[in-house]
């Protein structure tokens, strides 16, 4: 379907150089079970109670089995390290894929904070179209590159560099709601973005399952440096409601999956990313 009209024999070869692509660039210390072993179907939703509520614009959009139809593009996904490792990358990534996608400001359902995860797959008022040139990825007039998906994608750059690994990059660019049209694909953005360094940042992958060891400006290993990864703005300020939000979300999935939480769970005096 994503190739058009290709030659079977031109298929065959760009399926080869993909799906080479997305399992070489992590270095995978094991191997064995994947994320089935850690998260089950009973337990996602569990875990994300209110995602079908009829106040969730995206009810009925997220499902564990696009998810774990996903993960299978990134091997090293919730398979590198000991079992407790895995567990909190988990546990990391749902919790900031929870908060991305949290339900509106000032809704608290009846079952508690921390539960409505997963209810928006776009950015409600956007307040910028997102757009930053860039001739590798040009933005279309029209276009709003706004977040959507589970991370909240957004900007033009990350369509196409994420567009590139599926052999989308000009559907993306063109037609960014097409993120949202296929829930594996929305997925695999939300995994792209975690698996994929961007220099000078990490991946939240590394980070999480100790690739990566800090640096000069002292952010040191830990759920507060992908906190940092993923919204740099909310870092270095002190106290912040939103790093909390994000960091209550972590825990609570480290509870349910019987793990601990880690060192350095918040970024409030460490020292922001740039763009």
């Amino acid at each position: 379907m994503r190739f058009g009209g290709l030659a079977i024999s031109s298929l065959l070869l760009s399926y080869v150089l993909l799906c080479s692509c997305r399992s070489s660039n992590y270095n995978v210390d094991t191997t064995s079970g994947g994320l089935v072993d850690i998260l089950t179907k009973p337990m996602f939703e569990k875990m994300l109670p209110n995602a079908n509520n009829d106040s969730c614009p995206a009810r009925g959009f997220y499902t564990y089995e696009a998810f774990i139809a996903a993960a299978k593009s990134y091997p090293a996904f919730a398979t590198t390290g000991s079992h407790e490792v895995r567990k909190r990358e988990v546990a990391a990534f749902l919790g900031q894929t929870s908060l991305q996608t949290a339900g509106g400001i000032g809704w608290t359902p009846s079952i508690g904070p921390y539960t409505w995860g997963y209810c928006n797959k776009k950015e409600d008022s956007p307040p910028t179209d997102y757009c930053k040139p860039n001739p590798s990825y040009p933005c279309v007039a029209g276009r709003n590159y706004c977040g959507r998906g589970p991370m909240l994608l957004s900007g033009n750059s990350n369509y196409g560099k994420f567009g590139e690994t599926i052999g989308r990059k000009k559907d993306l660019l063109q037609n960014p709601d097409l993120l949202i049209k296929n829930v594996t694909m929305a997925f695999e953005s939300a995994l792209w973005f975690w698996m994929t360094p961007q220099s000078p940042k990490p991946s939240p992958h590394d980070v999480m399952v100790g690739h990566w060891h800090g640096d000069e400006e002292g952010r040191r290993p830990g759920y507060g440096v992908v906190i940092n990864i993923i919204d740099h703005f909310e870092c270095g300020i002190g106290a912040d409601t939103m790093v909390w939000d994000r960091i209550e979300y972590y825990q609570r999935y480290c509870d349910m999956l019987g793990v601990g939480y880690g060192k350095n769970t918040d970024c409030y005096g460490q020292s922001p990313y740039r763009d």
